[in-house]
């Protein structure tokens, strides 16, 4: 029968039997509330088994259970929700027949997160228990240091028995190297210290090649300190005392998952994993080190081959643009800003402008996937910014020497390189062609054929230059990739795209500014707009946010885009502080401004509620650079917000035929 109060001493080798012990066990139609009870009633349990018309069909851990509540929204997700998506239903099973050394040898084979989980055990097909791997290794362990003594004295005492005491002796042997096997070819470090700190003897093989010295009996700490480094101490040593000094076990975990988990050894990327376990009587922690260096290099090497097919995708589909692009770019790093600076605009204005033309690049190269060239031009910009922080003292000559100083072939050349490799060195060479629909050339020839003069020269250009124009929708479903880059880089779920509305066909030449101007707005709506998952789930929101283009034919020369999300809306406070920070108003001023005026700072030069400049945003200038590509237009834009609801932004743009 299976044992509530640990192993008796087991009769044979392969006796499964004696390791069965009773878990606590739960309907699977039950919530986390109930299995939390269940976990407080029992703190010595490691877990329940979550069963199904009495078969088990899962299993809910100690440990996973307190990291998912530990996490920032963990208590409202999960203790009222059905306990099917707390429990893990993939666990091992064995049969009570079974040789005690080749369960051993199974588990300790599993993935790593599992190590410890239980095992379901069967008797003749119907449950009867589980068997704790944890317990299993603690007590082989505790059965051999007993047995050993016992020879030990039986060496002494029974000189007549000496060939029985050496096959016994190598019996434990035998057992201790078993063990011992299993956690030398886990391809795992493990290693275990007590209060002071101090590594047990008891440690793996993988040890040795992970720190290339033995490490019994050092300080565990001392050992990590040129690892770790200052501030990844500092939190150790603060979380390590609160865990020896906490008489809690439901909180242990917590204490244990502040502790450092990832750093560089000898140029191995090495994962840190702690468990909290017992050694006479006393609590521990047992370290588990895996080498995932290849793992990193894997996922690196995986990244790159997407970056490298979304790139020449956006070559093949955009040769265009890009083109045009790669020629602006080329242009402004060449002389080309100096067309800034020779108009009747302010100086610092103009530097201003220069700023802006720069930030858009930097999206426009996200945008088509040239991410190396979008990370070094970011680097550009913190020297630009530089320069624009010098105030009054900034001449013309600072502008020219950090752009004689920039290398604008060096930025491009990762990304060019990538294209010239498979599509040819010559590709964007090649002789650019016009497609349009046949529709639109049958009606071409329907007005010219049905025309009751013949047609004037103007007539004529008028026509041929149509065959230019594209649906507005076209350029917007560019921006689709985009928005899967950046929901990437901000760690959201990819939101719902959508484009509806009229259909208007613009001229791409004359409306070109104004399109790549909008990676600012997509930006701007992922970074600010929508939510963490997390977030939306506190707010009954679903997981996936919106995004929405609907465009709107007002008459034949007007028309609006208004690019909408349904995300936290703008913070008023935020805005605010920010204004006032920058000069930008006055408090008595303020206190008389509309929520729509306050909602425009926004688009003021070097205006950010971002307190940390990365290559996504917080520069301050992506707004600005925006409505200024809408004026040049002659158009104009306006945001409105709703606090939870979402953020608009609403283009009114002239229509050129």
């Amino acid at each position: 029968m299976p044992r509530n109060n640990g192993f008796e001493a087991f009769d044979k080798e392969g006796d499964l039997e004696q390791f069965v012990l009773q878990a606590p066990t739960v309907k699977s139609t039950v919530d986390g509330q109930a299995v939390k009870a269940i976990m407080d009633d029992t703190p010595n349990a490691e877990g329940v088994v979550v069963m199904e018309n009495s078969e088990p069909v899962g299993i809910v851990m100690r440990t996973a259970f307190f990291q998912k509540m530990s996490t920032l929204y963990g208590h409202s997700l999960y203790m009222k929700r059905p306990v099917n998506i707390l429990m893990d239903s993939n666990f091992m099973e064995v049969d009570i027949t079974h040789h005690v050394a080749q369960i051993g040898i199974q588990a300790m084979n599993r993935e790593q997160s599992k190590l410890y989980d239980y095992i379901i055990v069967r008797k003749n097909g119907t449950y009867c228990g589980i068997i704790s791997i944890r317990l299993f290794l603690v007590e082989l362990a505790k059965r051999n240091e007993a047995q050993i003594n016992v020879l030990q004295n039986q060496q002494q005492k029974l000189l007549t028995a000496h060939e029985q005491e050496i096959l016994l002796r190598k019996d434990l042997e035998y057992r201790s190297n078993s063990i011992r096997n299993l956690l030398n070819h886990a391809d795992q470090g493990f290693l275990w210290f007590g209060k002071d700190l101090i590594i047990k003897k008891e440690y793996s093989y993988t040890c040795m090649n992970i720190f290339h010295k033995p490490i019994g009996a050092l300080s565990y700490l001392d050992l990590m300190i040129p690892y770790f480094g200052h501030d990844k101490v500092a939190v150790f040593q603060m979380a390590c005392e609160s865990y020896f000094q906490n008489d809690s076990s439901v909180t242990d975990n917590v204490y244990l998952m502040l502790l450092p988990s990832d750093c560089i050894i000898d140029g191995k990327n090495i994962h840190i994993d702690y468990r909290r376990i017992e050694s006479d009587g006393q609590k521990a922690v047992m370290v588990i080190l895996n080498d995932i260096t290849e793992k990193i290099g894997l996922e690196k090497a995986m990244e790159e081959d997407r970056r490298k097919q979304h790139l020449m995708l956006k070559a093949v589909s955009c040769q265009a643009q890009i083109k045009q692009m790669i020629d602006e770019f080329r242009d402004i790093f060449s002389g080309g800003y100096q067309a800034f600076f020779k108009g009747k605009m302010d100086f610092h204005d103009a530097l201003d402008a220069l700023f802006r033309s720069v930030h858009t690049f930097k999206g426009d190269f996200a945008q088509y996937g040239f991410i190396s060239a979008s990370n070094r031009l970011h680097k550009f910009e913190d020297a630009l910014l530089k320069v624009i922080d010098q105030g009054e003292s900034t001449s013309i000559a600072d502008v020219d020497r950090i752009m004689a100083d920039a290398d604008p072939e060096s930025m491009l050349k990762p990304d060019l390189h990538m294209i010239f490799e498979v599509l040819g060195s010559d590709y964007f060479d090649k002789s650019e062609q016009i497609t349009f629909p046949k529709s639109k050339f049958a009606e071409i020839e329907t007005c010219i054929s049905s025309a009751a003069e013949p047609l004037d020269r103007s007539a004529v250009l008028h026509l041929l230059r149509s065959l230019r124009h594209k649906n507005i929708k076209v350029f917007l479903e560019q921006y689709r990739d985009y928005l899967q880059y950046l929901s990437n880089r901000v760690m959201k779920h990819l939101p719902i795209y959508l484009i509806e509305g009229d259909d208007v066909e613009i001229d791409e030449e004359h409306y070109g500014d104004f399109l790549k101007s909008l990676v600012h707005v997509f930006r701007n709506i992922m970074d600010h707009g929508i939510e963490t998952d997390e977030e939306r789930l506190m707010r009954g929101k679903e997981e996936r946010g919106l995004v929405e283009c609907r465009i709107s034919r007002l008459n034949s020369q007007w028309f609006t885009l208004c690019i909408s999300d349904d995300g936290q809306g703008i913070d008023f406070h935020k805005i605010k502080d920010k204004a006032l920070a920058n000069g930008l108003c006055t408090v008595d001023e303020l206190k008389t401004m509309t929520k729509d005026e306050i909602s425009a700072f926004i688009f003021a030069d070097h205006f950010s509620t971002k307190e940390q400049v990365d290559t996504l945003s917080g520069r301050g200038v992506g707004m600005s650079a925006f409505r200024e590509a809408c004026r040049s237009l002659g158009g104009e834009v306006s945001v409105t917000t709703e606090e939870g609801k979402g953020t608009s932004f609403l283009i009114q743009l002239p229509y050129q035929h």
